[in-house]
C-alpha cells in the first residue's frame, strides 16, 4: 500500500511538470501568421514629355586650344550635348555638359572644325533633346601665328632698332621707297640670289598674318582707291596660298608740323587712312590697324618721334611702335 502511494505521488508531480512545462512552451509559441495585401506605391510613373527650345551658338575665341563656345540656355534644359565635326566627317559628340559654354581645347591649330549645340532632359525615363542649333564653323588660329610686315623705310627702321620687341614668328619683308604697284610688280626683293617681288616673297614665308606700312610714297599725290585696289590684289594672291590668311592695313603714320618737301601732308594722309579703314571693315579677314600713331604723335596728331626730316620716326619710336604692335597682334589671335 504504501509502494503504491508513493508511486502516486510520483506520478502527480510528473504530471504537474508536464503540464507546466507545456504552458511554457505555449507562451513562447509564434503567432498564427496572417496575409495583409500591401498596396502598390513604386510604379514606375509615365513619361512627360518636355518640349525644349533652340539654342543659338557663338562662337568667342577660335586660337590653338581655345576654341571658345557660348550659347543661350535653354529653360527645362538638364544638359547640353556639344557636337564637332571635320570637312568630309560626320558629327561626332565632344562634350555633354550642365553648362551654356564649352571650351575646346583639342582643336588643332591651323583646321577648320564645324560646332553644333543640342539641348536634353529626362523624364520618366525617357530622354527629350531640342532640334540641333546653327552650326557654326572656325578656323583655328595657332597661339602664335606666323607674321610678316611688310614696307618702305619704317619697317626696316622695325627690324633695326625693335627687332627684339617683335611677335614670335615674325618677318620683316621692306624695300626703300616700296609703293602697292611696286609690291606687286617690281623685282628688287633679293631671295636665295634671285630678284623677285615682296609680294613673292612674302609668300614663301606662308604666313597667318601679314601687316602692310606702304602708301606714304603714294599719299603725296595719288589716289587710294588706286592704293587699296593693289591691296585688294594682294589678299587676292596671298588667299591662294593659305585660304585663311590675315592682312592688316596699317594706318600711314603722321608727319610734323614742319616736314620735307617729300611727305604728303596730314590731310592727305588722313584721306588714304579712311580709305584702308573701309576697305577692312567690307572685308572678311582684313583689319584695320591705327591706334599706333598715338604713340609717335602729338596731342594735335603731328608726328612727335620725329626722326629729323618731319617724316621718318626716331628710334624711341619705333620701339614704341612694334611694342604696341606685339600687343595689337596678341589679341587679335585671342578675339
Amino acid at each position: 500500500m504504501k509502494k503504491v502511494i508513493g508511486i502516486s505521488i510520483i506520478t502527480i508531480v510528473f504530471a504537474f511538470a508536464l503540464v507546466a512545462f507545456g504552458e511554457g512552451n505555449v507562451a513562447k509559441a509564434a503567432p498564427e501568421q496572417t496575409t495583409t495585401k500591401v498596396p502598390e506605391t513604386t510604379k514606375k510613373q509615365p513619361a512627360k514629355k518636355i518640349t525644349l527650345s533652340t539654342p543659338k551658338l557663338k562662337i568667342k575665341k577660335h586660337y590653338e586650344k581655345n576654341i571658345k563656345l557660348d550659347w543661350s540656355s535653354v529653360d527645362k534644359a538638364q544638359s547640353y550635348r556639344v557636337f564637332r565635326a571635320q570637312k568630309g566627317q560626320g558629327f561626332s559628340l565632344v562634350k555633354s555638359t550642365s553648362k551654356s559654354s564649352f571650351t575646346d581645347k583639342k582643336a588643332k591649330k591651323r583646321k577648320t572644325y564645324t560646332y553644333k549645340i543640342v539641348a536634353e532632359a529626362k523624364s520618366g525615363g525617357k530622354t527629350f533633346t531640342s532640334k540641333a542649333s546653327n552650326t557654326k564653323s572656325v578656323y583655328v588660329l595657332p597661339k602664335n601665328p606666323k607674321v610678316v610686315i611688310c614696307g618702305e623705310c619704317f619697317v626696316e627702321g622695325m627690324k633695326m632698332y625693335a627687332n627684339k620687341y617683335k611677335p614670335k614668328n615674325t618677318h620683316f619683308v621692306y624695300k626703300i621707297g616700296i609703293s602697292t604697284r611696286g609690291m606687286l610688280n617690281d623685282n628688287y626683293i633679293n631671295y636665295k640670289g634671285s630678284s623677285i617681288t615682296a609680294i613673292e616673297r612674302i609668300a614663301y614665308y606662308n604666313p597667318d598674318r601679314v601687316y602692310f606700312l606702304i602708301g606714304m610714297n603714294e599719299a603725296k599725290g595719288g589716289n587710294p582707291n588706286y592704293t587699296v585696289k593693289n591691296y585688294k590684289k594682294a589678299f587676292k594672291l596671298l588667299k591662294r596660298i593659305n585660304p585663311h590668311v590675315e592682312m592688316v592695313l596699317m594706318a600711314l603714320p603722321p608727319v610734323g608740323r614742319s616736314h620735307s618737301s617729300g611727305f604728303a601732308s596730314n590731310g592727305k594722309i588722313n584721306r588714304y587712312n579712311k580709305a584702308y579703314k573701309r576697305f577692312a571693315d567690307k572685308t572678311k579677314n582684313v583689319f584695320y590697324y591705327s591706334r599706333y600713331r598715338r604713340l609717335i604723335s602729338d596731342g594735335a596728331g603731328y608726328l612727335k618721334a620725329n626722326g629729323g626730316d618731319g617724316g621718318h620716326w626716331s628710334a624711341g619710336g619705333t620701339i614704341k611702335v612694334v611694342k604696341d604692335l606685339k600687343k595689337y597682334s596678341k589679341a587679335l589671335t585671342k578675339r
